[in-house]
């Protein structure tokens, strides 16, 4: 069996660094681009030099953002429409009041609708995008409600209050 060259391309998994790392190179390289008075640079030559994956570096080269500065396709809210979310859910808890996966998606829903303009209706998100929504923000948890004691009970009724 004839020994075949491993291939000069350099793949990501097979460095082992972490994207961000790859991230910092690329960026690198794309400043010394910016500094270099050539006309047609060569691409090729520069990704070696710096260790980066070739088809990665053109990409970005002709104008592809990183995976930060992308947007979600699957992130329905904006941020400040996040955190108008959370800012009430925040307020209720404040208040006293547990929020349940029904009322975090109609608040978000309700966002979404002040925020739409457009003259089809607004998209709806669903319970699941609110479970997921919890459990991006780490702070925000779901506990089981307590039934509440009988005296406590008896101790809201309206005729009690107003005496």
């Amino acid at each position: 069996m004839p020994l075949v060259a491993k291939s000069a391309l350099i793949l990501p998994t097979e460095r082992g660094e972490p994207y961000i790392d790859i991230e910092a190179q690329i960026q690198a390289a794309l400043t010394f681009l910016q500094t270099t008075e050539e006309d047609i640079p060569n691409l090729s030559a520069i990704a070696k030099r710096y260790e980066i994956p070739y088809h990665q570096f053109r990409a970005h080269w002709l104008g592809r953002l990183f995976k930060q500065e992308r947007f979600s396709g699957s992130k329905k809210l904006s941020d400040d429409q996040e955190a108008a979310v959370y800012q009430y859910l925040d307020r209720l808890d404040t208040v006293g009041t547990c929020a349940r996966i029904q009322t975090v998606s109609g608040c978000a829903n309700a966002v979404l609708q002040q925020a739409h303009q457009a003259p089809e209706p607004p998209p709806l998100l669903s319970e699941q995008w609110a479970r997921q929504f919890l459990a991006s923000h780490p702070e925000c948890f779901l506990c089981k409600q307590q039934t509440i004691n009988g005296d406590r009970k008896n101790a809201h009724q309206p005729d009690d209050i107003l005496r």
